[in-house]
């Protein structure tokens, strides 16, 4: 998720497609993640913002090659840039990885109105009890195809991420939950389809006897006419369903009287392939 987010952002502030590494991961407490800014460009959100992100730095290669970018130069030329030149070039590509990051965990619509600040002038940023996730990617530089932001740099361009701990296990709970539940909703669905199917209303049909005609003779046939049933036995019908696919075979039974009335008492129980059928719904 952070990855698919990092690699949107470098297309849009280097204008080329890279598959970010992560090179480190660790967690940490209270002002420990600012250790990790040295060398960097680190910047922190004016006010609170919503979201795991509290700060993002970038380091001297990366911010180079975004201003090379910006001024369409080669990064070699801006090797003797000054630092509060980067600084401020850096800013803006700072802002728009902060952006993406949060608008990917969060599946929320970033905030327009972020404002950073320079981590070194800042105050208080992170929160003497508060735990943070601390994750460093790189861009490039193992010498495939994504080390094009090398460009005579001894250094590889590097990103840093400070996230909230607690809110980066919320997100992993949100995500758990999310898979979880096509799960239980399919069941659930399968559930519903079984009940409607068993619900379902059905033609039983009671058959003495079946036989094969054309569908001229058919046409022939009279009122009156006699069609003899040499297969017939008055202990033997065959009860039948109509369904969407046609007549469905499900037992046998032969024809008796009950109470007054024809009847038919099954001999035979209900198809097992029927019963296998609605188990598998």
């Amino acid at each position: 998720m952070l990855s698919l987010a990092i690699g949107q952002w470098a297309q849009e502030v280097y204008g080329l497609t890279i598959v970010p590494t992560i090179s480190s991961r660790k967690v940490l407490t209270g002002n420990e993640p600012a250790e990790g800014f040295e060398g960097s460009y680190a910047f922190v959100s004016v006010s609170e913002s919503e979201g795991p992100v509290v700060a993002v730095a970038i380091n001297t290669p990366g911010a180079r090659k975004y201003a090379a970018t910006r001024l369409r130069q080669d990064a070699s030329s801006l090797k003797n840039a000054p630092d509060l030149f980067l600084r401020l070039m850096s800013e803006h590509a700072a802002r728009a990885l902060w952006l993406r990051v949060g608008a990917s965990a969060t599946k929320l619509a970033p905030a327009a109105s972020l404002r950073l600040a320079d981590f070194s002038a800042s105050g208080d940023t992170f929160g003497q009890d508060t735990t943070y996730l601390c994750l460093l990617y790189t861009l490039g530089g193992d010498g495939g195809e994504d080390s094009w932001l090398i460009e005579g740099d001894e250094d590889t361009p590097e990103i840093q991420l400070v996230l909230k701990m607690e809110d980066v296990k919320k997100i992993v709970r949100t995500l758990q939950e999310s898979t979880e539940a096509p799960a239980s909703q399919d069941l659930s669905g399968r559930d519903v389809l079984r009940k409607r199917v068993r619900s379902t209303t059905v033609v039983l049909d009671a058959v003495l006897d079946s036989m094969s005609m054309t569908i001229g003779e058919c046409s022939r046939l009279e009122v009156g006419q006699v069609i003899a049933l040499p297969g017939a036995k008055m202990d033997k019908l065959v009860l039948s369903a109509d369904t969407v696919s046609g007549s469905l075979p499900i037992s046998q039974g032969e024809l008796g009287a009950w109470k007054g009335f024809r009847a038919l008492k099954l001999r035979l129980p209900v198809a097992e392939n029927v019963i296998r059928e609605i188990a598998e719904i």
